[in-house]
């Protein structure tokens, strides 16, 4: 089976130019599947940033979008933009809209914008789920009334190296649940408790904004580059494989999120079961993409568990910069941060999930990195 992958050239964010190359790129996947009257768009709105920095989706690739459903489906389609941002965000929830350019979708009448939570959280018993087996979501994602669309940012993720349309879906959950997740003892555990929250409903077509993407220690304090391109498919891992394969991952099963998804029949199993269309390979490749490293990926699968536990990157604060906020002690799922002034990092109980750096407002809980993998660097 080939999956079928649209490409569009696309490097700004004028309004024509969004619209003009989502109507490339979704007429190449074979165009929208039978949409219902409903709709709930899924956006990345991690954090209140401003649009520029790569940090979420853009919003006039969500407006584009719209504009497109409603051009080439029907005029009358009535549309939710919804996503669970970063723990602490929740509670800022009008600077958030405000800050990412969410909000002019609904002062502009295209959309209502609004918390995944807002409409009510529903508990799903999962016996067949590989790490997460009770989990709780936004009732609205479940609601079968509504058709998904699933807008996803291409970021590098310090956790997982790329977050594209698989992770994206990560954010359907509460927060309790997104807790249990990145308390996981394993990573493969982590990445299996994401699988198992974008499994519990696939959505029904996916488009990647990577028209500026993120580079270096994303996904919140990476740098934006131009990365030139939207993409759009019926399935979220054949985007994200070639999201990978942009960012300079030849194999991009050599991702373990990927790799987890395939393994589980989300999607192919090689680059070889995805049809691009609109674009080759080597068009998209990008040389010089700084990534997150992760020496684990390379080695010999049979010694990755037992190495995962020795390299890897730690929180570290950076009291010069601190502003004693104590956001980092609200958002960490394992409680090993506590308030003394500035915070305090209690290392035997830090499960180095790295949500504190994630969520830090200005970069102060930086990262370092353990000494094993620095000696691997050299």
């Amino acid at each position: 089976m080939k999956y079928k992958v649209g490409c569009a050239r696309c490097y700004e964010y004028e309004r024509g130019k969004v619209l003009q190359a989502l109507k490339e790129a979704v007429a190449r996947a074979d165009g929208f599947p039978k949409l219902k009257k409903q709709m709930i768009v899924k956006p990345n709105i991690l954090a209140p940033r401003r649009p520029e920095e790569a940090v979420t989706t853009h919003p006039e690739v969500v407006k584009g979008l719209i504009t497109l459903v409603r051009e080439t489906v029907s005029s009358d389609m009535e549309f939710v933009v919804a996503d669970s941002p970063g723990y602490i965000f929740t509670e800022q929830r009008d600077m958030l809209f405000q800050v990412t350019g969410m909000a002019d979708l609904s002062r502009d009448g295209l959309a209502t914008v609004e918390l995944l939570s807002d409409r009510g959280l529903v508990e799903v018993e999962k016996e067949d789920a590989k790490s997460l087996k009770s989990l709780r979501v936004a009732r609205i994602w479940l609601d079968e009334k509504y058709s998904t669309i699933n807008v996803a940012k291409l970021k590098t993720h310090v956790e997982t190296l790329i977050t594209g349309c698989i992770k994206n879906i990560f954010g359907i959950a509460d927060r309790k649940t997104r807790k249990e997740a990145h308390a996981s003892i394993t990573q493969r555990k982590f990445l299996d408790a994401i699988v198992d929250i974008y499994a519990l409903r696939e959505p029904d077509f996916h488009v990647m904004d990577a028209v500026t993407v993120m580079e270096g220690n994303g996904p919140s304090h990476g740098n934006p580059r131009t990365g030139g391109w939207i993409f759009a498919s019926n399935n979220a891992l054949a985007i994200d494989m070639v999201a990978a394969y942009l960012m300079g991952y030849e194999d991009p099963l050599s991702v373990p999120l990927l790799k987890a998804a395939s393994e589980r029949k989300y999607g192919p199993s090689s680059l070889n079961d995805i049809e691009l269309v609109g674009a080759t390979l080597e068009e998209l490749r990008i040389d010089d993409y700084k990534r997150v490293v992760s020496f684990i990926s390379q080695m010999p699968s049979f010694i990755r568990g037992m190495v995962h536990n020795l390299v890897y990157f730690y929180p570290f604060l950076n009291r010069d910069t601190c502003l004693k906020c104590g956001i980092c002690k609200k958002v960490c799922p394992v409680d090993a941060i506590r308030m003394e002034t500035f915070p305090i990092i209690d290392r035997a109980k830090c499960v180095k999930c790295l949500c504190c750096h994630e969520m830090c407002p200005n970069g102060s809980m930086a990262l370092r990195e353990s000494l094993l993998k620095k000696i691997i660097k050299r």
